[in-house]
């Protein structure tokens, strides 16, 4: 770098002088931030309160399925401007005063994992059109959500319920299958009486149960979201995986480690919900002929066993529960 007069002047200061630049330099910069975020002469913030984001309850079940979520966040604009992501419940200050707009999303952990936070792409906005925001004071909104239109925004590529069939099989190489249950331990609801089950005793090894569908709606786009959504209860871990062809070969890609859920509470607390991103496997596969789905046990991990990474009990059966299974997907240019 050319040497300039103000190199060779700083060079010749203090310490002590360099520090009172230093924080007369921070002064005026915190001063300029401050003058900007109090933009409009306001100096005590507006506060918002979400509690929680549920889902609508007049969401149609024979089009959507349950209207089971997990929606931890809440992605917030005012005036279509973003002001940030919260987890939920939050208060959080908005440096706004009168009537705004003010846009909700439903967030959610992608793939179960808290440090992989977003949007949810196939729920629609909760939008307020006239919200009132006073200084020092806490607005409460309570916002439900509702999946965009089937066509305008989400296709359901799959969706498996277990109230009229079971379209999860038996890979040949499990050591069980899936089967339709309505006893203890099976979800519930107002349209709910079947859950899919599979138990695997002590000495039972292994299951991998794959959809009977396959899936090409990948194919002829510009690419796709594509999420998993499912429910689900165990005392042991499962792997969530995608099927598909690459160079003549069939490929079992392993997407998701699952953890068991707390077997302490009664029904639904017991029960979790994940969303698990497939698009970028489809993505980056678009030569493959088809996807499918499955779920495998993964006790037959060489490393797992090794280092006792088994969270069931010694020589009590391991169960795992599943519901409310949906592929959801839309192309990336809608």
């Amino acid at each position: 770098m050319k040497p300039s007069r103000y190199h060779i002047k700083y060079s010749s200061m203090t310490r002590s002088s360099i520090f009172s630049v230093m924080l007369g330099l921070f002064a005026l910069a915190l001063t300029a931030t401050s003058c900007n975020k109090f933009e409009g002469g306001q100096t005590v913030p507006a506060y918002i309160h979400i509690e929680s984001v549920e889902m609508d309850s007049l969401t149609d079940y024979f089009v959507y399925g349950a209207n089971t979520h997990k929606i931890t966040d809440a992605w917030v604009y005012i005036d279509d401007n973003p002001i940030g992501c919260y987890e939920l419940p939050s208060t959080f200050p908005v440096l706004k005063k009168g009537p705004h707009k003010v846009t909700i999303y439903g967030g959610i952990k992608v793939n179960g994992i808290s440090a992989s936070r977003d949007r949810y792409p196939f729920y629609m906005p909760r939008i307020y059109q006239n919200v009132n925001l006073v200084e020092d004071s806490i607005v409460n909104l309570s916002p439900s959500l509702s999946y965009y239109p089937i066509g305008e925004g989400v296709n359901m590529g799959w969706m498996e319920d277990f109230e009229n069939t079971n379209s999860l099989l038996p890979d040949d190489s499990s050591d069980t299958s899936m089967v339709r249950f309505a006893g203890e331990g099976a979800w519930h609801s107002t349209n709910s009486f079947f859950s899919g089950k599979v138990e695997l005793p002590p000495d039972t090894m292994d299951f991998t149960v794959i959809t009977a569908d396959k899936f090409d709606f990948y194919k002829g786009t510009y690419g796709v979201y594509c999420l998993l959504e499912m429910d689900y209860s165990c005392n042991d871990t499962f792997f969530v995986g995608v099927q598909y062809f690459k160079n003549y070969q069939l490929e079992m890609m392993p997407l998701v480690k699952v953890t068991p859920t707390d077997k302490e509470h009664d029904k639904p607390q017991r029960w979790n919900k994940i969303y698990i991103n497939i698009g970028p496997t489809m993505n980056n596969n678009v030569t493959s002929d088809y996807f499918k789905i499955y779920l495998t046990s993964d006790l037959t991990t060489d490393q797992d066993v090794l280092y006792g990474n088994v969270y069931h009990p010694a020589n009590e059966p391991r169960y795992y529960y599943f519901d409310n299974l949906k592929l959801l997907y839309r192309n990336l240019t809608q």
